[in-house]
């Protein structure tokens, strides 16, 4: 679930749409085959509808395999993420409180775990033992999970709001976004004794994060917007910005701001690289734009122009990946766009598609 609102109006784009294969009960026989992908599709707060859709390499849509996989039994309300580590899946259901792990092949519910998990956003493998979950909407933790046993090993205390991590060497980085209130860091833990070394301070509201080419961290910084009574129209505090630290020193080298804090309500979202880590792409409304990490300041034309909810790149194609939530009550689709911003096809899939994982 998205922790703010966004208030726009979604421009529709004209396209043609190829064929696609939609089939909502037949069974895969692996739902990790090369080339294919899984859509995480949040559902709507407190409809217990969240989901999970695959899109076979060859374009066929299967929706709810979860459901299906589990005689019927429901994912889980608000689906925030899932993560592949090995032969095992983590969804993180963030309202139903819990994070479930899955048969990565079949899907079939192998544990769940509810310690602690009571806002849970993002896995990470450390290694093949041993995974790190986001946790917490307001004062934050990493929660260790033991995956021979599937229990809480460890909680780490952290920042307000964590949400993405990335790991490089044996440093793990969380985005400390404060939940619904404000932070503005990025802690560094040391993931080979599970403790946090220190804190990195950035601009308000880190959200997501990418490594590119030259081995540096890009953070997207949405800015610190409020709700003010009497009326609770939006009113931007702070500034979005794109922020990379360099890992070496663990300090900001370059901050390019993308909108600025006296602007009327603007949102920024959906930070994603490019498979060679050599161009950023990142969501303002309804525009999609890509600077290379070279730049300086963000481009004045976007590549697309269409609101999104996620957006995501193909690590080898470089195909972008918009995810429409629609109206927000009834199925989301994929739209699919060439490295060319040129519009392929799209895909029909559950509620509120928010993120792409694709199988390589």
């Amino acid at each position: 679930m998205k922790t703010y609102l966004k208030f726009s109006v979604i421009t529709i784009a004209v396209f043609v749409l190829s064929c696609q294969k939609v089939n909502n009960t037949t069974k895969v026989d692996t739902y990790i085959e090369t080339g294919s992908a899984l859509i995480v599709n949040e559902g709507g707060y407190t409809k217990n509808n969240g989901s999970i859709s695959y899109i076979s390499h060859n374009n066929e849509v299967v929706n709810n395999i979860f459901e299906q996989a589990n005689n019927g039994q429901s994912t889980g309300d608000v689906l925030q993420s899932f993560t592949r580590i090995g032969n095992f899946g983590i969804i993180c259901a963030n309202n139903s409180q819990k994070v479930v792990v899955v048969d990565s092949r079949t899907f079939k519910e192998v544990a769940t775990l509810t310690d602690g998990t009571d806002y849970p956003r993002y896995a990470l493998g450390i290694t093949t033992d041993k995974v790190y979950v986001t946790n917490g909407s307001g004062a934050g933790q990493v929660l260790v999970i033991n995956m021979n046993n599937f229990t809480v090993a460890k909680k780490i205390n952290v920042g307000n709001g964590p949400e993405e991590m990335l790991q490089i060497n044996s440093k793990v980085y969380v985005a400390n976004s404060g939940g619904y209130g404000n932070d503005h860091t990025i802690s560094v833990i040391d993931a080979n004794t599970d403790v946090e070394l220190s804190k990195i301070n950035v601009q308000d509201v880190p959200t997501e994060m990418e490594k590119d080419a030259q081995g540096f961290i890009w953070v997207l910084c949405k800015g610190y917007v409020s709700y003010d009574p009497p009326t609770y129209a939006p009113h931007r505090n702070s500034a979005a910005s794109l922020v990379r630290i360099n890992p070496s020193t663990n300090t900001i080298d370059r901050q390019i701001q993308i909108i600025a804090a006296n602007n009327d309500y603007s949102a920024a979202d959906n930070l994603a690289m490019s498979g060679d880590g050599s161009k950023l792409f990142v969501c303002l409304d309804d525009k999609v734009y890509t600077m290379p990490i070279t730049a300086v300041a963000l481009p004045s034309t976007p590549i697309i122009t269409r609101l999104f909810y996620g957006l995501d790149v193909h690590p080898y194609t470089g195909e972008i990946w918009g995810l429409d939530a629609g109206n927000f009550n009834e199925a989301g689709k994929i739209i699919r766009y060439n490295s060319n911003a040129q519009v392929i096809d799209s895909f029909k899939v559950g509620i509120i598609p928010n993120s792409v994982y694709f199988n390589l």
